[in-house]
């Protein structure tokens, strides 16, 4: 009998070998020809397979290499086989808008958040629609414009800390990478309002620990993004992909919910404060909304991401526009120091109020939108329409802000700087609601007024004192090809921004 069922054996190899090669055959052909999105237009490999997508997410370009995509193939361009990506203002409002009659979009299982779970509890970011609008009742307090104008004094402090720093580098006449020192500040402040004290980044000069760990956890979550891409997320494939990203990197996610729950029991046991921080405010609402501890202490974890790294991104993307640009930078530190008469007059308040300044900041956030990626979101049951187009229920679709933004079908001129086109009538063809940095609807960004809050104050008062300049060229800044010398996972990896600065002679 041995011989006879050697004999079968290459047989039955062969036949599963066959059936193996027509299941994928078969599936190719299914997504190119008989697929839902079949229609929709895209390069070959995109719609078979998810390898390109998850190559760009490997490498941090997605989101601009799906411009090119957008750029060859028009507003609606198919990503991955189930995969659609949109360009325009009316995805924006269908997909992440306030759909009235409708349900809100599910975030699709791909997207990965930037804290890892907790059994039985998520963020504001990642939790249901149910779940997410509980939690924003007790977190929108804290974050509403009046709690943050109540917070001036604290972010003033860091800001002063900011500019003793850089009053030293003046002295010495040294340059210096102050994308850097942007960090420290925003860290240092949002480490306060959010636990009660900061990371003691501005006084050391230096990175916390912590904060270093945030950046690799960020890129941990980034690759934990490719395998949901490549299997179902929580399938045994997906599983199996996870145990191949290095060990020291899936710690530095769990070590930075670790010190977050740290710092949230701490200033919880202190229950005598009556300092108006994040969480004042959500005890304050613990009766009518209340959070469970666990709760509390995922969102602090990502407050202290969301909360810092995006905001210095952004001063530091229009330092250096400004100083790329230095006839925009002329009429911005006109307006500011015609305004203020001492540095001491600088408030929240009237900066928010100044014509150019907000040009600049916004015309930064559409140019460099602090989270470029496309934010994924899933087809509800019965299916829906997105920008005219039916879709059926499961299609993962998104508007990435980088394409969005930069689509000349949006804004005239679209790569270039140009703080007037938001309130200059020249400019009044503009689509500006495709420009949407913080998002938009129920899960648009919560922490978008504290961003602005520390932008307008800390140019006001940075460049009333000082001219800048740069001392290396930027190379890294440039902005051709794309932003080809950076990269992007959920934030991105900013490179040095070595300037000096001279005090303003009055």
């Amino acid at each position: 009998m041995a011989p006879v069922a050697e004999s079968r054996a290459p047989l039955l190899l062969g036949g599963v070998a066959a059936l193996s090669l027509v299941y994928i055959l078969g599936n190719i052909a299914y997504r190119l020809w008989f697929h839902p999105l079949a229609k929709y237009p895209a390069p070959f490999l995109n719609r078979i397979t998810q390898l390109p997508a998850i190559i760009s997410v490997l490498t941090g370009r997605l989101p601009m290499y799906t411009k090119t995509l957008h750029d060859k193939y028009g507003p609606i361009v198919r990503l991955s086989p189930n995969e659609l990506s949109f360009n325009t203002v009316d995805a924006w409002e269908d997909i992440y808008g306030h759909r009235l009659g409708r349900p809100n979009m599910a975030k699709d299982p791909i997207h990965v958040g930037a804290v890892d779970p907790v059994p039985g509890v998520s963020t504001i970011s990642m939790s249901d629609n149910e779940t997410h609008a509980r939690q924003r009742r007790a977190l929108s307090h804290g974050f509403s414009q009046q709690a943050l104008w109540g917070q001036e004094e604290i972010v003033q402090l860091y800001i002063t800390k900011l500019l003793d720093n850089i009053k030293s580098f003046a002295e010495q006449g040294k340059s210096f990478n102050i994308v850097d020192w942007y960090n420290f500040m925003t860290f240092d402040v949002i480490g306060d309002l959010s636990f009660g004290e900061s990371f003691g980044c501005l006084e050391r000069g230096d990175f916390h620990f912590w904060i270093t760990l945030i950046f690799k956890a960020v890129q941990a979550g980034a690759l934990e993004t490719a395998t949901r891409r490549f299997a179902a997320a929580g399938s045994p494939i997906q599983k199996y992909l996870m145990r191949w990203i290095p060990n020291e990197m899936r710690k530095q996610r769990k070590d930075h919910l670790s010190y977050s729950r740290e710092k949230v029991l701490k200033r919880l046991s202190d229950t005598k404060s009556d300092r108006k921080d994040f969480i004042y405010y959500i005890l304050r609402q613990s009766k009518r909304v209340d959070l469970s501890q666990d709760e509390i202490i995922v969102n602090g974890a990502l407050f202290i991401v969301a909360g810092s790294e995006t905001t210095a991104m952004t001063l530091s993307a229009m330092t250096n526009f400004l100083i790329a640009h230095p006839e925009k930078f002329d009429k911005l530190k006109k307006e500011i120091r015609g305004s203020f008469k001492s540095e001491g007059e600088i408030t929240v308040e009237k900066a928010t109020t100044m014509q150019y300044l907000n040009g600049c900041i916004e015309e930064t956030l559409r140019l460099l939108p602090p989270a470029p990626i496309g934010f994924l979101r899933s087809i509800p049951e019965g299916g829906d329409t997105i920008a005219g187009e039916y879709l059926p229920a499961g299609t993962t679709v998104s508007v990435s802000s980088w394409c969005s933004q930069h689509n000349p079908a949006n804004f005239r001129n679209p790569d270039d700087f140009v703080p007037e086109r938001w309130f200059d009538p020249a400019y009044a063809s503009d689509h500006k609601l495709a420009s949407r940095p913080f998002s938009l609807g129920p899960r648009g960004c919560i922490g978008k007024n504290l961003a602005y809050m520390e932008m307008r104050v800390a140019f006001c008062r940075l460049f009333w004192l000082y001219d800048i300049t740069t001392a290396d060229g930027a190379p890294d800044w440039n902005t051709e090809g794309q932003m080809k010398n950076m990269k992007a996972y959920s934030t991105w990896v900013k490179p040095e921004l070595n300037v000096r600065v001279t005090p303003v002679k009055r």
